[in-house]
């Protein structure tokens, strides 16, 4: 049995090589860093706290010191990520303090903005991290996890919800970008098929967590952005022929990943590639 997620995807759409050399050859070594240990940080601090509005009460959750819970969980993520690299550290201590300040930064604006992204009158949370799975080709199943769901109690309707660490933000590039952001497409169709519900019963919304906003301009940049792609039958359709289209490609009838056909696509993404340094790609721009 081989199991496939966006994330392969991702990386295969980026460069076939890079795919090859992690997946097929399995030359990758594990690497953490700080963009890892507190995008980590952030998904369960912002999710526990939702679990106590909706579970209990608003006015519990918003007694929850949520800056004491983004550094119990840096430090407990910061320790994970040493133990998954034989000891060596994710990140230094300069660059935990800078993006525990950015952390809590973003929760701030999150409750003090907390209706426009997450109301409690008349939503249910579904839950956090849904998981996903299904065999979508002999052999080959589909593994993926949804952030946040959420329910409107009067309609019905469903919400999917991931959210996205980032520096400063999507640029229009990114937002454009249709492998990126056909992530919640291809998990919108995977949550109508598990949980038998029409794709006009689901809308999907990205959150963007940004670390860095310019407070110099007459209107500041929000810390959090929600961006809704389109997301109507035709486009999950055609975010799903792609992947399909990838699933063909990577895996033969039997479910085995097939070792030949994979080219390097060099690009300025190659700076951040770890087989750039080890030499196990000679392709890189």
């Amino acid at each position: 049995m081989s199991k496939v997620s966006y994330s392969q995807y991702s990386v295969y759409s980026s460069c076939p090589f890079q795919y090859k050399l992690n997946y097929v050859d399995r030359l990758g070594i594990y690497e953490s860093n700080i963009h890892l240990v507190f995008g980590v940080s952030m998904h369960e601090t912002i999710q526990d706290f939702l679990e106590t509005m909706y579970g209990e009460s608003k006015k519990k959750a918003l007694q929850i010191d949520l800056d004491v819970e983004l550094m119990e969980n840096l430090k407990r993520n910061f320790v994970k990520e040493q133990k998954n690299m034989d000891g060596a550290v994710p990140c230094t201590k300069a660059e935990l303090e800078e993006f525990y300040g950015d952390g809590r930064q973003i929760l701030h604006y999150l409750t003090s903005k907390l209706n426009k992204f997450y109301p409690k009158s008349g939503y249910d949370l579904i839950g956090n991290e849904i998981a996903l799975d299904k065999e979508v080709a002999n052999n080959v199943f589909f593994m993926g996890f949804i952030d946040i769901v959420l329910q409107d109690k009067v309609s019905g309707k469903i919400i999917i919800i991931d959210l996205k660490t980032s520096t400063k933000g999507w640029s229009v590039y990114e937002k454009n970008n249709k492998v990126k952001t056909s992530q919640m497409l291809l998990y919108k169709k995977l949550y109508s098929e598990k949980y038998d519900v029409p794709y006009n019963g689901i809308t999907v919304e990205y959150h963007i967590l940004k670390r860095k906003v310019r407070t110099d301009l007459e209107f500041p940049i929000p810390r959090i952005s929600k961006f809704v792609p389109a997301n109507g039958k035709p486009s999950v359709n055609k975010a799903w022929d792609d992947f399909m289209d990838f699933v063909g490609v990577v895996f033969d009838e039997n479910g085995k990943r097939r070792t030949t056909g994979y080219e390097a696509r060099p690009s300025k993404l190659c700076s951040w590639c770890a087989f750039k340094a080890s030499g196990d790609c000679n392709s890189w721009q």
